[in-house]
């Protein structure tokens, strides 16, 4: 009777063994692929803010894809679009054709980059801290308006973006979903009015999806 009981708890603990073993199995899966959609406020630096818009844009999106190509390291695509725009009271400039002139201006500019990413991780638990860069093409429109005279400009520039972020994972499973902070330092080559090099400052919140 002793041994049958002895050898029906031995088989328990082997049946409980073997389940936590593979309820483990089940739920452990590493991730591999992350998606980002952020909302960005940015600040013009430089001749941006020196000559053109010095006024905060809350108007920027991004979108991220980020697949892992080993442990703490991923590689990517990022699409970000911000627009930058303000009314200057009054502002006194020269003319193409000679003369100055003065009073209101209106000036808005839009950029929409598309970049290669490249981000490392730091940790595997509930915060992600990372650095990260993207490098590629932006592609800006700038216009401004001082009464009846209009000015445009555009053109296809290169971008570099560094960043430092903390992805915070708030529920996983077969996948996970969290909240994405990061800062953007945004340098590009893109020169339109009396801008040069035009750069910007970037604070990013959103929403990642990751399985």
């Amino acid at each position: 009777m002793i041994q049958t009981a002895t050898r029906a708890l031995a088989a328990a603990a082997l049946l409980a063994a073997t389940a936590a073993h593979a309820d483990g199995i089940q739920t452990y899966r590493p991730v591999r692929s992350l998606y980002m959609l952020n909302w960005e406020a940015s600040s013009p630096l430089g001749s941006f803010a020196d000559d053109y818009i010095d006024e905060w844009s809350y108007r920027g999106l991004s979108f991220e894809s980020r697949s892992m190509v080993r442990e703490g390291l991923s590689a990517g695509i990022g699409f970000t679009y911000n627009r930058f725009e303000q009314t200057h009271s009054n502002i006194v400039q020269t003319n193409p054709g000679g003369g100055t002139v003065s009073g209101p201006v209106y000036r808005f500019a839009d950029q929409f980059a598309i970049k290669a990413l490249v981000h490392k991780y730091f940790g595997r638990g509930s915060l992600l801290p990372y650095l990260g860069v993207g490098i590629g093409g932006v592609w800006t429109y700038a216009y401004e308006q001082m009464a009846d005279i209009a000015a445009a400009d555009d053109g296809f520039d290169f971008i570099v973006s560094p960043e430092i972020g903390l992805a915070f994972k708030a529920a996983s499973g077969a996948s996970s979903v969290g909240l994405n902070v990061a800062v953007r330092y945004n340098y590009t080559t893109a020169d339109f009015a009396e801008v040069n090099d035009a750069q910007t400052l970037a604070a990013v919140v959103g929403l990642y999806f990751s399985y």
